[in-house]
């Protein structure tokens, strides 16, 4: 079975195209050029470390740094490749001979995909660069993420950097690359992007199918595209809102509201409201330990909920803990929070 035949993909965000099949990309135009300079110099580096945060745009500038080094007649600007060339349609396809992804690998036994990369995944870049060369002699693996390595994968990883065949290229593709190993980083070219900012976020997103309140979307991800566009698309996307509306008139819970919220833990699309809920939740609430800060009053409350929360839903997604208990039991520390913060006569 091919890995693009599993119900889904690790590095696929829900919604949305995977990067390997964009081939436009917002920003990131000295990132780009630097790239460009070096492939069109035949001048490449073996180790490339690109940086930023989740939904800046690493994959997508990886994959169209890819398609051009293996190939690909090139359209418009920058890495810019012609989506209908064969070496584009091979890439998006997952088949190209001269392409190896490492990502996290599927476990078959558990029906779903590991939580790490695991170092056979990495045993594969030194055994794969040492194949016959693919088309104009190149050869591209992609990281995506060295964050998700586990200790051994690094070192396997570490390896391919020391001694790199020739007309080979590795892309790194990392979110806190200070994690990484010191001698992975000193071995690498480094890419820093950031975030493009909320305007030109939003009009990027103007231009994709079916997106409503662009700005809004641009907003709650920082500007950031991948991020702002998943949003967009996510099932849980009125996650937010919900759990907003629900912890709004602390420390008063409406326990109809409370049930209801937890109820969607276990229903249609559970593992994206789940993270939605837990991403906001926990958003939430440190919001109001910055807010007490602000205002003079002791923040403990709200941080101590924080790591209370995130303890919890470690917890559950260790422990298999009925999720909807999980919900309620983090709205309910929220509330013991809001009463120590709330004076007795305004409870």
């Amino acid at each position: 079975m091919s890995e693009t035949d599993y119900p889904d993909e690790p590095d696929r965000r829900a919604g949305c195209p995977h990067p390997r099949e964009r081939y436009d990309l917002t920003g990131h135009q000295d990132a780009e050029a630097e790239l460009t300079a070096a492939i069109n110099a035949d001048r490449l580096h073996h180790g490339w470390l690109i940086t930023g945060p989740s939904g800046v745009g690493k994959a997508t500038l990886a994959y169209r740094a890819a398609r051009r080094i293996l190939g690909a007649a090139p359209h418009g600007d920058g890495l810019g490749a012609n989506a209908a060339d064969p070496v584009s349609r091979r890439v998006e396809a997952m088949s190209h001979p001269g392409l190896l992804v490492i990502r996290r690998p599927w476990d078959e036994k558990g029906k779903k995909w590991r939580s790490v990369i695991t170092v056979d995944a990495l045993r594969k870049v030194p055994e794969f660069f040492s194949l016959s060369a693919g088309a104009d002699g190149w050869r591209v693996a992609i990281v995506d993420s060295v964050d998700e390595m586990n200790p051994n994968a690094a070192n396997a990883l570490l390896k391919s950097l020391e001694e790199p065949p020739k007309k080979t290229v590795l892309f790194l593709l990392a979110h806190t690359p200070g994690k990484l190993l010191p001698t992975i980083r000193s071995r690498c070219r480094r890419l820093t992007l950031r975030a493009p900012g909320e305007a030109a976020t939003a009009e990027w997103l103007s231009r994709q199918s079916g997106i409503n309140r662009p700005e809004d979307w641009a907003k709650r991800s920082k500007g950031l595209p991948g991020e702002a566009l998943a949003l967009a698309r996510s099932p849980a996307k009125d996650i937010p809102e919900s759990v907003e509306t629900l912890l709004r008139g602390l420390p008063r819970l409406d326990p109809a509201q409370s049930r209801a919220l937890a109820n969607r833990m276990t229903g249609k699309d559970k593992d994206a409201i789940r993270a939605a809920f837990n991403d906001s939740i926990l958003t939430w609430t440190m919001e109001r330990a910055r807010s007490a800060g602000r205002d003079g009053r002791d923040p403990e409350p709200w941080t101590s909920a924080w790591r209370d929360v995130r303890a919890l839903v470690g917890a559950g997604e260790g422990l298999y803990l009925d999720p909807k208990q999980v919900a309620l039991s983090a709205i309910h520390r929220i509330q013991d929070a809001a009463k120590a913060d709330t004076p007795p006569d305004a409870r």
